[in-house]
């Protein structure tokens, strides 16, 4: 009897074993280039967690911080093959796949709030879905919106547009080649490898993302010095939603429908990270160690026009870019930024 009661409760236990693992219909892996604990990383938990709940547990996405499959560069290529569904990964990276990637970053932007950052990112939205799709990719739209302003990290002190000449920067996309145009060299270095870098002197100065996210990784404590605000990108696309077009062609209406509901919840939540950077930066501030520094109204002016040159040289390179840039300009002219589109070639 009791050998029974052990074989019974044996077959119920791999019965219930396999009702958990089948219970959900859709089974996808999602990826991210963010730091595991950081709000960034939060909200595609969330996204994951909505998508449950509206599909009542049949459509389960798994959520993967940056590097724990694969390197976050190599996320593009396995997007493509589908070994993994979806990414929320800063498309910055992908301008070896596609030159057109570049223009994910603004450097020189005027534009400093996520609202305004928003409104551009959303006139863009049918342009990024061509170059996506070029690649047998869906893009779904934006998740999140960088709230603010970069940092740009060193140690050194970068006092004036002049002190950049010689430094080694990490950057990526199009921010690289602003860096170089102002007589840097630029770095291409994922993120774990930054604090050493930054600690060993291979590097003199680092952009990455946001105060919060950079405290999180402990860059304040290898960094002395801190440009604020620094213009490599201006408010941009953080966390685009990019889904394998063959994972995507195979779901239901009803869970593509969750799918853009979960995102839509995850946008609301991105528009509160402002809150948590400004809180973030002030904690910046409020270290001893580090020097805060804004350039000169000279200085930056010098800035905005080397960016502005470097967005409107790269987008002559192809109709795809002059595409872009009209989108761009026209852009900046509705929100009030003029000049800064006339130096992009705007015509009224």
């Amino acid at each position: 009897m009791k050998k029974m009661l052990i074989v019974l409760m044996s077959v119920f236990l791999l019965i219930m074993g396999a009702q958990s693992v089948f219970a959900a219909k859709v089974n996808w892996r999602l990826v991210t280039h963010a730091m595991p604990g950081t709000e960034q990383q939060r909200i595609a938990e969330v996204f994951a967690e909505t998508v449950k709940a509206l599909s009542g547990g049949e459509f389960v996405i798994t959520v993967y911080p940056a590097g724990v499959l694969f390197p976050v560069f190599d996320t593009f290529d396995n997007l493509q093959n589908g070994l993994v569904n979806a990414g929320m990964v800063y498309s910055a990276y992908w301008p070896g796949k596609d030159p057109l990637f570049n223009f994910t970053t603004q450097p020189g932007s005027p534009l400093s709030t996520y609202a305004e950052g928003a409104y551009l990112v959303e006139k863009l939205e049918p342009w990024f879905e061509k170059v996506y799709a070029k690649h047998r990719l869906t893009y779904l739209g934006h998740v999140m919106v960088s709230p603010l302003y970069e940092q740009l990290m060193s140690v050194v002190p970068i006092d004036s547009i002049d002190k950049l000449k010689g430094l080694r920067i990490r950057a990526s996309g199009i921010g690289g080649q602003y860096y170089r145009a102002l007589g840097a060299t630029t770095v291409s270095l994922s993120a774990p490898d930054i604090y050493t870098a930054l600690q060993t002197r291979s590097i003199e100065a680092a952009e990455w993302t946001f105060w919060d996210e950079n405290m999180r990784m402990g860059f304040h404590e290898v960094a002395t010095h801190v440009l604020d605000p620094a213009l490599q990108n201006g408010t941009c696309e953080y966390f685009p939603l990019v889904v394998n077009t063959r994972s995507w062609n195979a779901l239901s209406q009803r869970n593509k429908d969750i799918v853009i509901a979960a995102r839509d919840r995850a946008r609301y939540l991105s528009a509160m990270v402002y809150n948590h950077e400004i809180i973030a930066r002030e904690k910046w501030k409020a270290l001893p160690r580090i020097t805060f520094t804004t350039w000169s109204d000279e200085d930056m002016a010098k800035a905005r026009a080397v960016g502005h040159k470097v967005i409107f040289d790269e987008a002559q390179k192809s109709e795809q870019g002059k595409e872009f840039l009209e989108i761009y300009r026209n852009t900046l002219w509705e929100l009030g930024y003029k000049e800064d589109a006339k130096a992009l070639g705007y015509k009224n």
